[in-house]
């Protein structure tokens, strides 16, 4: 961390005026008001950065009598066991059996106010947070009333305490608990809570400051094991944003940097531009100290801080000196005698860096400065927040509200089928058509690649014997059935058809020799009808979801799209399985007896060419093998053609079209009879789009409060320059 001398110039000890009610601090009232109103709004769930002032400390580091002589109260609760340490003052300890204390609780928002009116104590609950830290849908403020009398304000935290530690009690409930039952309530508490205490303070001789006190760091515990991340995570999330100023208290007697309190808030702020050390008990170290003294003593001076901010020094009333029972003002002219009585302290240069008052008066305008500088980029962020929510706002679909549901709903499954319908035709977009078209062309393609591969002139190789050389003979007859799709020798057909010879006559050639060949090619039609099919389905399936899913249709309602979808998916499964059943039978028509064509003259025609080819009209007789493999060449060719044209006229027909018929008959017959109360649940807003509605309608609330709070300020501070002009004119 860079060494760096204080950057801010406190007030000296020549210095006595205090903050009176002048300009300035009508203006610090003003400024530290207007931070808290737009906490309480909500400003950390808009994560606007708000400047605060957050008090951490090891536990038993002073921390809290600290926080007793900032806002003049006595908070220390003597009415159970004195073992209890003092960061007992704002935080809840159970008994366990083995009377250890466990400090959990919760944070505390201090803010003290100088102004005239007697001294009063406000106390506040603000509820923001679940049980696991998570912002709530609805905050909830609950007000306790004002406290004219500071003896009264130790009971009024404890039940403040105890409320928000039982967070579902009624708040009220607490009112009227004595110490002996909220004490006998412990063991219904929950350890720890995210949710704040926040205490007022007006005090006529007061001055005029903001902070969170925190709970007191400890390193372990042997019972409750939670409290130890629970603390260390709170006092994170609070001194993580850069406009927190950390207050760390250390015992002076001790090593600061070691300090749980001092870890944390390096690692929030490296370089030590926010941090402000305060060391307490320094009247722990006795004149032989010497290397604590002159350690303390320089860093004071700012010979050796490490904070841009410097460290001061207070010496707070002890136990015996509370008990006295002496005011705020005596026991701050002990303190100052105190430090102009003792070394090294009454010889340090700078003496604005001892004593409570000093402490006060200078965090105390540091935290109005930052507050001030700060407050054109929270209005900036406030006024960007609410621009983009309101244009998140303006693109969700308006409320539906219909007075004839069943109406609204069937002019709306008329127009879906209708697109639906021209969507298949080609006459609503030519995307789906073309899609379907392409894939069509592959079904095409992978058919015709299952031709029969038939080799008019020379002879299928021999596979040698292992070992022997390779021998082929032109004259040599397979004896195995055919490769499948795999080359047709004269060979290969002359063995077909040597295979099926009976008792025919020798100028005979069975028919049973070429339906073989054909059907050993047409089985392989079956896998590319599967696949064309299930690939066709599924492009009508994904325009229907999407077009279900359209807001001009059905999108904008979650339950009528269910209710849809239902309705369609049992449409979709009986066509589906009642096409593919008849797609099975027409494949089943070409893969089996008869293989028949009442194209002749195509048939003869493709023969004929087939054998020129390699005759070449030159008189010579036609040998058998050949004549048969003209016979499937042309039949192959006829055959495959007529399959892919009734298959793809089977799917537009008895898919496409039939599809979109019996989806409008069967949601015009299913949604009339259905009870209003039905009809209005399928009209309901869709339950993702009203949960974001009411969040940007609830954001858009809380921020439209919070600039409107920032205007009121801007007003305020005109009357205030106003009012001022005025008296000087006066």
């Amino acid at each position: 961390m860079p060494m760096a001398r204080p950057s801010v110039s406190p007030r000296g000890p020549r210095q006595d005026k205090r903050l009176l009610d002048t300009e300035y601090s009508l203006r610090s009232r003003l400024l530290i008001s207007l931070a808290n109103d737009l906490t309480a709004l909500g400003g950390e769930l808009f994560e606007l950065d708000i400047p605060r002032m957050a008090f951490i400390g090891n536990q038993s580091a002073g921390k809290s009598s600290l926080v007793e002589a900032a806002t003049g109260v006595i908070f220390h609760w003597r009415a159970w066991p004195s073992r209890h340490t003092d960061e007992f003052v704002l935080y809840k300890w159970r008994l366990l059996e083995t009377a250890e204390p466990v400090p959990g609780g919760c944070p505390m928002q201090c803010t003290i106010m100088r102004g005239d009116g007697p001294w009063s104590c406000t106390i506040t609950l603000r509820f923001l947070y679940d049980d696991k830290g998570d912002p709530l849908k609805c905050d909830k403020e609950v007000s306790f009333p004002t406290i004219y009398e500071p003896k009264d304000v130790e009971i009024w935290l404890r039940r403040a305490q105890a409320a928000i530690l039982m967070p579902r009690a009624n708040p009220l409930d607490f009112y009227n608990k004595s110490r002996e039952e909220l004490k006998g309530m412990q063991t219904d508490m929950i350890p720890f809570s995210w949710n704040k205490v926040e205490v007022l303070v007006r005090d006529p001789e007061g001055a005029d400051l903001s902070f969170v006190d925190l709970p007191g760091i400890i390193q372990h515990h042997r019972t409750v094991t939670e409290i130890v991340p629970f603390v260390k995570k709170l006092t994170e999330r609070f001194i993580k944003n850069q406009n927190t100023l950390i207050v760390v208290t250390v015992p002076m007697t001790d090593d600061f940097e070691n300090q749980g309190a001092f870890e944390l808030a390096t690692q929030a702020d490296p370089e030590g531009l926010r941090t402000i050390g305060v060391g307490t008990k320094p009247d722990m170290l006795t004149p032989g100290n010497t290397s604590a003294l002159d350690k303390w003593k320089d860093i004071l001076e700012g010979t050796t801080s490490n904070l841009r901010h410097g460290y001061y020094c207070v010496k707070l009333p002890s136990d015996k000196e509370r008990e006295e029972g002496h005011s705020k003002s005596e026991l701050g002219k002990r303190e100052k005698n105190f430090f102009g009585s003792t070394e090294p302290w009454k010889s340090l240069d700078n003496q604005s860096r001892l004593g409570m008052r000093n402490f006060v008066e200078n965090t105390s305008r540091l935290l109005i400065g930052l507050i001030e500088n700060n407050l054109p980029g929270i209005k900036k962020r406030v006024d960007d927040l609410l621009a983009k929510d309101t244009r998140l706002l303006s693109r969700l679909p308006e409320l539906f509200t219909a007075d004839n549901p069943i109406a609204v709903i069937l002019l709306r499954v008329t127009a879906f089928c209708k697109t639906l319908q021209g969507t298949i035709e080609g006459t609503q977009g030519k995307d789906f058509v073309r899609k379907n078209r392409a894939r069509y062309d592959t079904f095409k393609n992978e058919i015709k690649k299952t031709t029969p591969s038939l080799q008019w002139s020379g002879a299928r190789p021999v596979p040698a014997a292992p070992g022997a050389p390779s021998t082929s003979s032109g004259s040599a007859q397979s004896t195995t059935k055919l490769t499948p799709l795999g080359p047709i020798y004269v060979a290969d057909v002359q063995a077909t058809i040597q295979a099926h010879r009976t008792w025919e006559l020798p100028s005979y050639v069975p028919f049973e020799a070429t339906k073989e060949i054909i059907l050993q090619h047409v089985e392989h039609w079956e896998d590319p009808l599967t696949h064309c099919f299930n690939d066709i389905s599924k492009n009508t399936l994904d325009l229907i979801s999407s077009l279900v899913h359209d807001p001009k249709y059905f999108g904008r309602f979650a339950e009528l799209v269910s209710f849809i979808e239902t309705v369609i998916g049992q449409e979709v499964t009986a066509l589906q399985a009642q096409v593919s059943e008849l797609l099975q039978k027409k494949f089943n028509m070409e893969n089996s007896s008869p293989l028949s064509t009442a194209n002749l003259e195509r048939f003869n025609q493709e023969r004929s060419t087939w054998l020129n080819q390699i005759y070449r009209n030159n008189g010579q007789p036609h040998s058998d093998e050949h004549k048969v493999m003209a016979d499937v060449h042309a039949y192959f060719h006829i055959a495959s053609a007529r399959f892919i044209d009734v298959v793809v006229l089977c799917i537009e027909e008895e898919w496409h079209k039939k599809l979109a018929v019996r989806l409008e008959e069967s949601l015009i017959e299913k949604i009339p009879p259905l009870p209003r109360e039905t009809l209005n649940i399928l009209l309901g807003e869709d339950p993702k789009v009203s949960k974001q509605r009411n969040n940007l309608t609830s954001r858009i609330e809380n921020l439209t409060k919070i600039k409107e709070r920032l205007s009121q300020y801007e007003a305020q501070t005109r009357e205030e320059a106003w009012g001022a002009e005025l008296d000087g004119v006066n």
